[in-house]
């Protein structure tokens, strides 16, 4: 699973493993117990990925922003550490905590600024779902009845879905156009 988000481009951080450590203690304090698979994610990387090229994944269930083929955009993955511009899972925590009642935890940018969030409480625990931010997720700890749509099963799923966009364009019958304002 590592290598993959590897080969995309994602980078491990030089931070310390015992640092690393205090800092995912200090989440689970937080917010209670991370499914082990993120958790080793967190502890390799450190900072947020972000990859060399376009990530893709087919959610089990579309999205209201999959394209005609069903798929979504993966932008980032949130780490624990800043690494400059990009947000950390303890920033996220703290924008989302109204919105999720730690039931959700936002761990990844996806298309149209989305989370997508990995369950940590009630009967879809350790699951991963994309929040619609254009809605207000209604839920339960037994039912999602809007706002969120499910990905995958485990974070171990959701990234074994995850491709390298296919960037080949036809550009046959394109005209070039200079706009001069």
């Amino acid at each position: 699973m590592l290598k993959k988000l590897e080969r995309f481009g994602a980078k491990s951080t030089p931070l310390l493993l015992d640092e690393l450590k205090k800092n995912l203690h200090t989440l689970e304090t937080s917010i209670g117990p991370i499914p082990e698979s993120y958790r080793a994610y967190l502890l390799h990387f450190g900072v947020s990925a972000l990859f060399d090229v376009n990530i893709l994944f087919k959610p089990l269930q579309p999205s209201p922003w999959s394209d005609e083929q069903g798929n979504d955009t993966l932008e980032s993955l949130y780490g624990l550490a800043e690494s400059g511009k990009e947000y950390t899972v303890f920033e996220m925590t703290d924008i989302y905590r109204n919105d999720f009642r730690d039931q959700w935890l936002p761990i990844g940018a996806s298309s149209g600024d989305n989370q997508i969030c990995l369950c940590l409480q009630g009967r879809y625990v350790g699951r991963d779902l994309v929040l619609d931010h254009e809605s207000d997720p209604i839920f339960n700890h037994s039912v999602v009845t809007s706002g969120l749509t499910k990905i995958a099963n485990s974070f171990d799923e959701f990234v074994d879905m995850l491709t390298a966009q296919n960037d080949k364009i036809d550009a046959s019958g394109v005209v070039k156009v200079d706009l001069d304002f």
